[in-house]
This record gives C-alpha cells, structure tokens and sequence, in this order.
C-alpha cells in the first residue's frame, strides 16, 4: 500500500504543476479577455466562455491539491500503522518517544463525543483558533485504509509546534492517550498529525 500510494502521490505532484501551468495561462488569457470586451471586441459569450475555462483550471488546481493532502494523511496512517505493529504495547499510563512517534496510553476513558469539546476549549483559549481537526472518527479515508478509528480524532498539528507540544502536554495530564507521528515524508509537515484516543484496529472482515 506505502509503494502504491507514494507512486501515487509523485503522479499527483507531476499532474499538479500542469494544472498550475494552466491556471497561470488562464489567468494572463483572463486580463487581456477583459480587456478585449471592455473595448467591444470580444463578444459576452466569448467573455464568458473565458470565465468558465479559467474557473474548471482553478478547479483542477485545488483539486489536486486536496488529492494530495488526502494522500499524505494516507501516507502518514499507513506508516504509523506499519511501525505500531512492529512495537510492543506500552503499559497503561505508559509513554514512549522515538524517532517520529510519541505514544502515551493514558488511563482514561477517552469519549469522541463528550471530549472533544474540552480539547476544542483549551485550543481556543491557548491559540485564539478553532482546534484543527482533520478527522472526526471513522472517515472515507479509514473506510478506504481499513481501519477502526470511530472513536479517534486526528488534530492537524505538527508534534514539534507550539500548538503540537501544548496539546500533548494538555493530554498526558489529562490522561488521554494519543499517539503523535512526525508524517509521511522526512523532514515535512505534511501528514504531521496527533491521533486522540486509543491506536485504530483494523477492521475484521466477515466472510
């Protein structure tokens, strides 16, 4: 699945730059259309057809770019997927840090419902902002990935960022377990994330 998906992720960065390529024409196209039907030599609907060419390059830009950032949290669960299964688990109210993982499993009953709400508090009352939040229990994504996370939430902060550092610290004192992964690809932030709660089983197929 990581060899498939990186594969995948390479075409998306190389699809991503034609689009870019695109917007960039359409944009220039964009100035001189205006210009051309504030003058009366471009009809409305050429003016309009312009329009609409320059919206879809937009649209495919931004696309794209979500179809990465989907990818990376991708990456990112299958490569904390992978190393937790080659570590042994850690005793309740244990912590543990390596290289690009922290995980700490806290003694209390985490509850996505009734939780969350004091994390998005603290958040706010630290960082002014709404805590961001890239997955609120079972996703697509983990549909697609098979895994259990209906009970787990995953904050969009890196683990080294102020924000990353407060939150764990706000967790560990609260005794919720949380694993913190560094992300899918060495030294970036994408897919740098804090997943809340207890580690995402896979999901048991029934035959």
């Amino acid at each position: 699945m990581i060899a498939a998906t990186t594969n995948y992720r390479a075409a998306l960065e190389r699809l991503l730059v034609i689009y870019q390529r695109d917007v960039d024409r359409r944009n220039e196209l964009a100035e001189l259309r205006q210009d051309l039907y504030e003058r009366g030599v471009l009809s409305k609907r050429e003016y309009e057809e312009g329009l609409q060419a320059q919206a879809e390059a937009k649209k495919n830009l931004e696309d794209t770019q979500l179809a990465i950032a989907d990818t990376d949290r991708m990456l990112a669960e299958a490569r904390m997927a992978e190393r937790l299964a080659r570590l042994a688990p850690i005793p309740r109210g244990g912590y543990e840090e390596s290289s690009g993982l922290v995980r700490f499993n806290g003694a209390a009953i985490w509850s996505l419902a009734h939780d969350t709400p004091r994390l998005e508090a603290f958040f706010q009352s630290h960082f002014g902002r709404a805590l961001p939040i890239s997955a609120f229990g079972q996703t697509t994504l983990h549909d697609r990935m098979g895994f259990d996370h209906h009970n787990a939430l995953d904050v969009a902060v890196h683990p080294d960022s102020p924000e990353g550092r407060a939150l764990m610290s706000y967790l560990r004192s609260a005794g919720i377990p949380f694993i913190a992964a560094w992300g899918a690809i060495p030294g970036a932030a994408s897919g740098a994330h804090i997943h809340v709660g207890q580690p995402s089983p896979r999901i048991s197929v029934k035959r």
